[in-house]
């Protein structure tokens, strides 16, 4: 709008300029056939038509300034808007890409675990196929009878059937309490024992809480803890030795035995309260934490300073540190020592705190005598 100003200020000068003209023209233009002043008046009558288009021209441009500036107030809010939104985005973006790489990580161990899995299920099927062939056909109709439940308890796995390994309910003290299953290895040294935990593919994630540990969680014909109760249940209706059966990613094989074993119950924090004699080829791996309180991720029975679950990514006896690890996180094989050392499935005399190994199985046995 600054140059119509200044247009507007040349015209009226250009004007005054030609009336000074005109008034010392006069006389001399009189003396003529032209009509005094004529050609003057013609000039000021041009100068107003421009005025007049000028000033229409200048109001318009200002409208339509006008115009522009607030189209333009709203793109500039436009682009502060998506700016700010992009900029959402893009920290959307970077969560998203976190959460990806989480569940990729997650998905391969997953994937190992289907595998192992269904490879549990195919044989389970196949075996159950087999048996029910092998049965002999009757002609006679089935009788189906009502067999009371306290027909099928045992007290433990060494006076339940012994032809096959297979889950089988316990009551350890008979009349007391509430029946449980487990899982009964009839095969391992003659038989009888009873497996209190199993890993070996990854497939049940054992970082888990205080509630779970208690109760036990897992499927007792794949990866599973049967829980602290059930476990001081038994360890505490009769003497029993315990077993630790451990292989690494080279299908080399160990084992650690203990003469005896038993474990407090909740008020005494699942404590390790009794642990006997060491043998076997696993090295020892558990005595040090003989008396020590059990920890989880959200309950830190650890001694004072430390906080044994969350430091080593498990639940276990733990007391300023370990030297066994068995339900820490499943990492196949060797690890980086700067991110997982201590914190895989280890046994440190075994392939030490930097190796997480393939399998463990605990398993307890009643020592008739003691």
């Amino acid at each position: 709008m600054a140059p119509y100003g200044r247009l507007w200020t040349l015209l009226f000068a250009v004007i005054y300029c030609l009336e000074g003209i005109a008034c010392a023209l006069g006389p001399t233009l009189g003396s003529g056939e032209t009509e005094p002043g004529l050609d003057y008046q013609k000039l000021v009558a041009k100068l107003e038509i421009l005025d007049t288009k000028i000033t229409r021209v200048e109001v318009a441009s200002r409208e339509q300034f006008s115009s522009l500036e607030s189209k333009l107030d709203k793109i500039l809010k436009l682009v502060d808007n998506i700016s700010q939104s992009v900029h959402t985005v893009q920290k959307d973006i970077g969560a998203v890409r976190e959460d990806i790489k989480l569940f990729q990580n997650h998905s391969h161990g997953q994937l190992q675990a289907l595998t192992g899995s269904a490879s549990i299920i195919e044989s389970l099927l196949v075996e159950g196929h087999r048996q029910k062939q092998a049965q002999p056909v009757r002609s006679e109709p089935t009788i189906v009878r009502t067999i009371p439940a306290e027909q099928n308890l045992f007290d433990s796995c060494d006076v339940a059937p012994r032809n096959a390994s297979r889950i089988e309910k316990l009551l350890p003290d008979l009349g007391f309490g509430e029946p449980f299953p487990v899982f009964c290895d009839q095969e391992y040294e003659s038989g009888g024992w009873i497996v209190i935990q199993n890993r070996f593919n990854g497939s049940v994630d054992f970082y888990r809480g205080w509630k779970e540990y208690k109760n036990g969680f897992g499927n007792l014909y794949g990866e599973f803890w049967l829980g602290l109760d059930k476990i001081h249940a038994l360890t505490y209706s009769a003497p029993y030795e315990l077993h630790v059966l451990l292989e690494d990613f080279n299908n080399f094989t160990v084992v650690a035995k203990y003469s005896h074993f038993a474990v407090g119950n909740e008020q005494e924090s699942f404590a390790v309260t009794k642990l006997g004699e060491y043998s076997g080829t696993a090295g020892d791996g558990l005595s040090y934490h003989k008396g020590s309180k059990f920890s989880t991720m959200d309950m830190n029975n650890d001694v004072q300073g430390n906080n044994g679950a969350v430091d080593w990514t498990g639940a276990w006896w733990y007391k300023k540190g370990h030297y066994s690890n068995l339900n820490g996180q499943y990492l196949l094989g060797k690890v980086d020592h700067t991110k997982f050392h201590g914190k895989g499935m280890t046994w440190n005399p075994f392939r030490g705190d930097d190796y997480s190994l393939k399998r463990s199985r605990m398993m307890i046995k009643r020592v008739l005598s003691l």
